[in-house]
């Protein structure tokens, strides 16, 4: 279980802020939640410019050899409004119902999930910020038992009302804190464990090439892969337009050679399936969370940047 937290009368009102502006986005149609969610994103790149420098700084480093910096602005621009399209989606899961699932969300790639948890170990479906990652709390309407590996929010009020929107669909929620015996289970069950894993790691990661730059890693996904024989597979949420969504599954990683030392063997899959997300976000860049300091934690070879 996670730790418990002191709720303030700022969390409550927190909550409560979140609980009205989430009824007022249920009460219209979806069109008009998504395009608002845009809206407000491009205002924030464009007249708040909320991690405007960062993101730009990241996507300039990223794909400036690729892209002119006018397109690298409108990549940008896209970045934030597919976030705030996200969230809005997001804020309307209590109306989400199976049937518009199957409408709307889509599984590519189901069969490399179907010949991993043949082997009866599980599997761990690692993602990253891409799309609507949220939808993939619909995977157990497909026909998948999940377990989704979370990190607490400050706030537990909103931490809860997170995850009950997360487990609404069948998954069950596992804290990032204490989890470990919670994932072991569910492997030994031969449940898919699902967990994001694309964001800087700070000193407790490792460090791997992300689109030419070493980036601070978690690595827990790769450990978990060596430690119990479950294979590893890279994914995203990619959104296809109209409401659209697709869940992305890769191939399975290729596992490192019998007799590789854990930490090899974590290292191996963390760079690996770090490929695959760039390969990913090289194909869909508008739709990627660049605001997000991907880069700060340097190796220790390196001066500090963002």
């Amino acid at each position: 279980m996670g730790r418990r937290r002191k709720t303030t009368l700022s969390h409550r009102m927190e909550y409560c802020t979140a609980r009205v502006l989430q009824a007022l986005i249920c009460v219209g149609p979806a069109g008009i939640a998504r395009e608002t969610g845009a809206f407000l994103g491009a205002v924030a790149f464009s007249i708040v410019r909320i991690r405007r420098a960062v993101t730009m700084d990241h996507l300039r480093r990223a794909l400036g050899n690729e892209f002119c910096e006018k397109e690298l602005v409108r990549i940008a621009r896209e970045s934030y409004r597919s976030f705030g399209r996200m969230t809005f989606e997001y804020a309307r899961f209590p109306r989400l119902t199976p049937r518009r699932i199957g409408k709307t969300v889509s599984l590519v790639g189901a069969e490399h999930l179907d010949r991993a948890l043949e082997k009866g170990k599980g599997a761990i479906l690692v993602a990253g910020h891409l799309g609507n990652w949220e939808y993939l709390a619909t995977l157990p309407t497909m026909g998948y038992s999940v377990t989704f590996l979370v990190g607490e929010q400050h706030n537990m009020l909103v931490d809860g009302l997170m995850n009950k929107m997360r487990a609404k669909f069948g998954g069950e929620i596992v804290p990032l804190t204490g989890s470990l015996k919670g994932v072991f289970r569910a492997l030994r069950s031969n449940r898919v464990v699902v967990m994001l894993s694309d964001q800087d790691a700070g000193k407790r990661g490792t460090f791997v090439e992300f689109f030419g730059r070493q980036a601070s890693t978690p690595y827990g996904s790769g450990r978990l892969a060596a430690a119990t024989g479950a294979a590893l597979l890279p994914g995203m949420v990619v959104g296809r337009g109209r409401g659209r969504h697709e869940i992305v599954v890769c191939p399975a990683i290729e596992p490192p050679p019998d007799g590789t030392p854990s930490d090899e063997a974590a290292h191996f899959y963390t760079q690996a399936y770090t490929r695959e997300f760039e390969r990913l976000v090289r194909s869909d860049p508008e739709q990627y969370f660049w605001m997000h300091k991907r880069w700060k934690t340097r190796p220790p070879d390196e001066s500090a940047g963002s």
